[in-house]
């Protein structure tokens, strides 16, 4: 598994443009897309590799802050075309304004866990707090984000990611910033959104993957592998149940009845996501992490990293492997 982390990490690096970005190859089409930059450089900061290049990406991120955006929020960045000799233009849309911005503070987080570089947090405050904004910015009355302003439904991977975020900050708040004040707020507003997604988005045995308008909470079908299904794991993976909690246990014991072997599709034509992978390091399902990894190994590395894998795929795999390989320390992500 080391020499995967090693591969996998210089992997990541290829698919960083020289002005930091991370792109994401789609098929015909590579573009810039934010959030799957994160999930990318998840891995290299939580392992303390390569990391002027993580940050490379941090300062590519906070100089294209828009103030306001296309939506009237201010502290998100748009998707980004590639075209001609490498320019990125804006699309001027994202996917969602909530997770964009929680999964960048995760990733700053996990940055300074590794670097302890308190100069960068300290010369870039004042857009943090845009960014923390931006995060805030479709919270409604029950505590739940909107994915996007103009999309007025509430997701729950979106939701654990913001709870995550929230997390996130307020450590740093604490730690590095020294601002008790600040840092107890965004920890209670943490607080308030796992309270909510426990009391509006908790089922049967799982988790409706979204409320949409007037409240109308879709129930999970288990059998839909996207959102429904994959969504049930972000609460384990983003810490809103605990780990070793009966809670954590019957989520992923629901998920395995209904995919007792995802483990075995770790090839192109028939993906499983790395996201899956790095919950059962988590749970410490070490005998599919090891399948899974072996299958990985052989299909998608040694192949040349076909499409649908990603770099994404990649920082999180590195996630997984690190959980794997250190325990789980009660916290995700790091």
């Amino acid at each position: 598994m080391e020499t995967i982390i090693r591969q996998e990490a210089e992997w990541i690096l290829s698919q960083q443009l020289p002005g930091g970005a991370v792109v994401t190859a789609y098929p015909g089409q590579p573009k810039i897309v934010p959030y799957f930059a994160h999930l990318a450089l998840y891995g290299l900061a939580a392992w303390g590799l390569n990391l002027s290049r993580v940050r490379a990406y941090l300062d590519w991120y906070l100089a294209r802050l828009e103030r306001p955006d296309r939506y009237g929020v201010t502290g998100t960045v748009y998707d980004y075309h590639l075209e001609g000799e490498g320019a990125e233009i804006p699309a001027y849309t994202y996917d969602s304004s909530d997770s964009y911005a929680a999964t960048f503070l995760t990733l700053v987080r996990l940055y300074y866990g590794t670097s302890g570089d308190r100069a960068w947090l300290e010369d870039h405050w004042p857009e943090l707090d845009l960014v923390a904004g931006a995060m805030l910015a479709t919270l409604q009355r029950d505590n739940l984000t909107l994915a996007r302003p103009d999309w007025r439904v509430k997701y729950l991977m979106d939701n654990c990611e913001v709870y995550r975020g929230l997390k996130d900050y307020a450590w740093l708040l604490a730690q590095v910033r020294r601002s008790a004040g600040e840092a107890e707020r965004y920890e209670a507003l943490a607080g308030k959104v796992r309270e909510a997604i426990e009391a509006k988005m908790r089922v049967n045995g799982g988790y409706c993957p979204a409320i949409y308008r007037a409240g109308l909470r879709r129930r999970p079908n288990w059998k839909k592998w996207y959102p429904d299904a994959l969504a049930q794991l972000f609460p384990i993976i983003t810490g809103v149940v605990t780990l070793g909690d009966d809670a954590a246990r019957r989520l992923y014991g629901n998920f395995l009845r209904n995919y007792p072997h995802w483990h075995r599709q770790a090839q192109p034509e028939n993906f499983t996501t790395t996201l899956v992978l790095y919950a059962a390091a988590l749970m410490e399902d070490r005998w599919r992490v090891r399948q899974y990894v072996a299958g990985l190994e052989e299909n998608i590395i040694a192949r040349g990293h076909p499409w649908p894998y990603h770099a994404a795929e990649a920082g999180i795999l590195l996630l997984a492997i690190k959980a794997y390989l250190t325990g789980s320390s009660g916290e995700q992500w790091y």
